[in-house]
């Protein structure tokens, strides 16, 4: 048969038939023609891919076409070396990265390489499977660079990529934290979100920086970490002008960012995965609660069939947690998975610190897990990893591990078409499709679709500190007075009219919003003898002044799109924060929230209380506890200050109680342990023998020198001697 298109190539792929020596010849010769014209080269590699992916199945008379193929499409990765011609074999040597051991970059990856390894500023967009954060290694490994700092979006991405990065310790002192000070004698590899980077002071000179996911610099996407990234990216532009910037899908960046920083510009559909997309359609008229019935239903069909590690995608937590749950119940009745030692130590661990009946737990046992934002971020990192071993099969998620984490996956499933209470657009589709296969790995990845596809849409990035028109209020109060042009000192005017004093708490604390906090500072001094006695304490409040002060929050800090994780009032806040300080324990606030009378009349079902309220105070911790209420109460504390002051009065501080909260009532030279994916469970356990003068690299050291038998005696606990072994 002669093939003459790419469809009729597919077609033919998709059965399980070998090839013919007459089929593989057609379709390399089709392949050849498409290679020689730009329009069709993406087609051409997804063939290739294609026929990689059925190796054994094809005519070996032709291989040696193919292999050639491989290369002429720039694929070196997948070279079969000991096919190769001599001219062949040097092309792809020239392809081996210098740095980085028995790695090959493929065609696209080099030309950015040679780019960034000579000093250019590099701006990458370009598919999931381009492998765009190798080059972060290549070019750390290289250490062409003495200090770099590297922002990724999630703190489970950094803990991720600090693991990978751990090998070049002897050359990079590595911090992750704010109270970390640089090296003098050797490099310093920084890996910040953005609001640690605004944050640090300590920076030394700085070589090169890299943002991954660099769309996130926009704010029409009403992410509230936009602002501080700019703020960030800023602030970093000012200390070098050699960075990385890495992201999918943008299509073009603005004409004010082009002609104000010199970089180079790259985009491109290079692709290494092959991806098919099914389509699972529900054709019957049916209302709602029937046709979600017949979707759940079709779910766990499609469950059983597919072979290899599966993704589901959810709207949220709860969807993500309840089909888990009910997917669950089904293999056990099946008896369908053995249990694996790393479910039993994740299950162990839950049990000691989280709750005995949590269903996460029993889901494990049948090599299922639901991951959301909500989970203590070791034990997100914990799942990911047992699912990329292949110990968990079936993993259902939320956006939260789509944008935070790197994952191995054979198949997606996109289950819902929403994104907590806003629909999916194109960029979020392509992004969760785009974790489907993996180089080397899944040659070919499958999205399976139970919703349309959003439309289609180009996304040109306008970088908004590079447009002062439009860049928010918070990122034009931090820019050098010489460089506000005047659309922004327009938009400054009512800033400009404050107290000197003032503008400096507020650009202090301007990862939150200007005009809350403006109006926050009004309140207090319209009100002021209402507030006074509810605002000048230290140490712990009570609870009237706990709650007076969160109110403040509430009403003039918190954002329209704000996640409030199912709190609904400042005061219930207050209460729960309160009863958090009294208890100094998540595993036993859960417990008493779980026992409280007015919830056990609200639910009246155990089990289902017991999951809806663990995972309600776990959402509360990580949203709240962990950021919020700190990041409020510091300034807020900022803000009662000047006011005090100004009366010549004795003001309140709230540092203390506000890093209680923050370090879950650890001693503040112990909570950087955190930062190294390790549970507080092993830090509360070896919290005797830990010095609170040392360090935290000397506090790693002296933890990775106890053996398994010295770790067991002070009560460590399997899973977390794995912790010890695997995250430091």
């Amino acid at each position: 048969m002669i093939y003459e298109s790419y469809n009729q190539v597919l077609n033919r792929l998709s059965d399980s038939e070998p090839l013919s020596f007459d089929d593989s010849f057609s379709i390399s010769k089709l392949c050849s023609k498409y290679l020689s014209t730009q329009e069709k080269n993406q087609e051409a590699r997804d063939i290739i891919i294609r026929i990689l992916n059925v190796w054994e199945k094809i005519d070996s008379n032709t291989r040696q076409i193919w292999n050639d193929l491989v290369e002429a499409s720039g694929l070196y990765p997948y070279l079969d070396y000991a096919n190769l011609s001599d001219s062949a074999a040097l092309r792809y040597e020239v392809h081996e990265s210098p740095y980085l051991e028995n790695i090959y970059l493929h065609e696209e990856q080099m030309k950015i390489s040679l780019e960034l390894l000579s000093g250019k500023s590099v701006v990458v967009s370009a598919p999931t499977s381009f492998g765009k954060s190798l080059l972060i290694e290549e070019t750390i490994a290289s250490k062409v660079f003495k200090n770099i700092v590297i922002i990724q979006p999630t703190l489970a991405l950094l803990d991720e990529t600090r693991k990978k990065l751990i090998k070049y310790r002897d050359y990079y002192k590595i911090i992750v934290s704010t109270s970390q000070e640089p090296d003098s004698h050797k490099g310093n590899l920084y890996l910040f979100t953005g609001e640690r980077v605004v944050e640090y002071q300590n920076f030394p000179n700085i070589d090169f920086f890299v943002i991954d996911e660099f769309y996130k610099l926009s704010v029409e996407r009403e992410d509230d970490r936009a602002i501080v990234l700019n703020q960030a990216f800023y602030k970093l532009l000012k200390k070098t002008k050699k960075f990385y910037l890495l992201g999918p899908l943008v299509n073009n960046v603005s004409e004010s960012f082009s002609q104000k920083v010199d970089f180079s510009w790259h985009t491109t559909n290079f692709a290494t995965v092959a991806v098919d997309e099914h389509n699972i359609e529900i054709k019957e008229k049916l209302r709602a609660k029937e046709r979600n019935i017949k979707k759940v239903e079709l779910l766990f069909n499609l469950l059983d069939q597919l072979e290899g590690s599966t993704l589901i995608y959810c709207a949220s937590p709860n969807k993500a947690t309840q089909l888990s749950i009910r997917y669950a119940s089904l293999l056990e009745d099946a008896m369908a998975f053995s249990i694996s030692e790393t479910a039993n130590d994740i299950s162990e661990w839950i049990t000691v610190n989280i709750h005995r009946r949590w269903s996460l737990k029993d889901a494990i046992d049948q090599g299922i897990a639901f991951h959301h934002g909500a989970l203590p971020r070791h034990l997100g990192s914990s799942i990911v990893d047992a699912f990329n071993e292949g110990k968990i099969k079936y993993l259902f998620c939320t956006s939260t591990l789509i944008e935070g984490v790197n994952t191995s996956a054979k198949n997606v499933i996109l289950f819902d078409k929403e994104k907590g209470k806003k629909n999916l657009d194109f960029f979020d589709y392509k992004n969760i499709a785009g974790r489907s296969g993996r180089m080397k790995k899944h040659y070919i990845g499958n999205v399976y679709r139970f919703e349309k596809t959003p439309d289609q849409l180009e996304l040109f990035l306008d970088i908004p500190l590079f447009n002062q028109e439009k860049a928010p209020i918070e990122v034009l109060i931090n820019m050098n007075t010489e460089e506000i042009e005047q659309k922004g000192a327009d938009r400054l005017e009512e800033f400009n009219l404050l107290p000197d004093s003032l503008k400096e708490v507020i650009k202090k604390n301007s990862s939150i919003n200007v005009e809350g906090q403006i109006s926050l500072v009004n309140e207090i001094e319209k009100n002021f003898y209402n507030y006074k006695d509810l605002l000048n304490w230290t140490a712990y409040p009570s609870f009237d002044q706990l709650a007076a002060v969160l109110e403040l929050g509430w009403n003039f800090l918190l954002k329209p799109y704000d996640n409030k994780a199912d709190v609904r009032s400042a005061r219930q806040l207050a209460y729960l924060t309160n009863r958090y300080s009294s208890l100094k324990s998540i595993q036993a606030l859960i417990a008493e929230i779980v026992n409280d009378p007015r919830r056990i009349q609200e639910i009246p079902d155990e089990q289902e209380r017991i999951d809806q309220m663990t995972f309600y105070i776990l959402n509360i911790s990580r949203n709240w506890f962990e950021y919020k209420i700190p990041k409020w109460l510091n300034a807020i504390s900022d803000m009662q200050q000047y006011i005090f002051q100004k009366k010549n009065l004795i003001p309140g501080n709230y540092s203390f109680y506000s890093g209680q909260i923050e370090h879950r009532f650890l001693p503040p030279s112990l909570n950087g342990l955190l930062e190294y994916d390790i549970p507080q469970s092993i830090i509360t356990k070896l919290q005797r023998i830990l010095k609170l003068d040392l360090s935290t690299d000397a506090l790693i050291d002296l933890i990775t020198k106890l053996s398994d038998d010295e770790l067991r005696n002070y009560g460590l606990i399997q899973y977390e001697i794995k912790k010890i072994r695997t995250a430091l």
